[in-house]
This record gives structure tokens, C-alpha cells and sequence, in this order.
């Protein structure tokens, strides 16, 4: 009963994750990060029963207590890849955000410049 709804939740997600590719809502390349977990969390849910014998090799008595830290991991691992990238971009929105300031600057010099030339050239 419990594999078949890990299975079915499982399958869910990689139908939402597809869904949100196809859509384009989702980069490349973080459509491929969930893709890869989707796909490994229906390869968990099937193969559920093996993960008894695997948190026993590994000396966890509790079986969903390996599943549990193994997803922590996951999300701890996937928040520091978008922190990072987070981080990637407010470093450009600054740059950028220099750089517009800069171009408006400019923009208005010339501006005045010619106004100047236009005041002179009716006297």
C-alpha cells in the first residue's frame, strides 16, 4: 500500500516537472536538476522494499529515517545551488542597474547639450 502511493506521488511529480518543462517555465538546466530527482524518486518508491536492506548495510535501523536524511541532503544541497545562483544575479541586476544610471546620465548631458545649441542658434 505504501509503495504503491510513493509510486503514484512519484509519478505526479514527474508529470508536474514535465509539465512545467514543456511550458517553458522552467531553465534547462533546472529542468534537468528536477528530472534527475523526479526520475530518482520514482526509482526510490519502486524499489522501496530494497531500502530496508540498504539502511541495515549502513547500520540505520529505521528505514524512512535513511530516506528522510538522504532528502534534507537533497534540499540542503539545492538551496545552496540557488542561493549561489541568486546571489550570480543580484550581482547583475547591480551591474546593470550601474550601468542604465550611467547610459541616463549621458543621455541627459547630450541632451542639454543640444538644447544649448538650439537656444543659441534662435538668438
Amino acid at each position: 500500500m505504501v509503495q504503491g502511493i510513493s509510486i503514484l506521488v512519484a509519478v505526479l511529480f514527474l508529470a508536474q516537472v514535465l509539465f512545467y518543462t514543456s511550458k517553458n517555465k522552467l531553465q534547462d538546466q533546472q529542468a534537468l536538476i528536477w528530472l534527475v530527482l523526479s526520475f530518482s524518486g520514482l526509482m526510490l518508491a519502486l524499489f522501496l522494499p530494497g531500502m530496508n536492506t540498504i539502511s541495515q548495510l549502513l547500520g540505520i535501523e529505521y528505514m524512512p529515517s535513511l530516506i528522510f536524511m538522504l532528502a534534507f541532503l537533497i534540499i540542503l544541497t539545492m538551496l545552496v545551488s540557488q542561493t549561489t545562483t541568486i546571489t550570480k544575479q543580484q550581482t547583475q541586476i547591480k551591474q546593470i542597474a550601474q550601468q542604465l544610471s550611467y547610459s541616463m546620465k549621458y543621455i541627459d548631458e547630450i541632451r542639454e547639450e543640444m538644447e544649448k545649441g538650439d537656444n543659441k542658434s534662435a538668438s
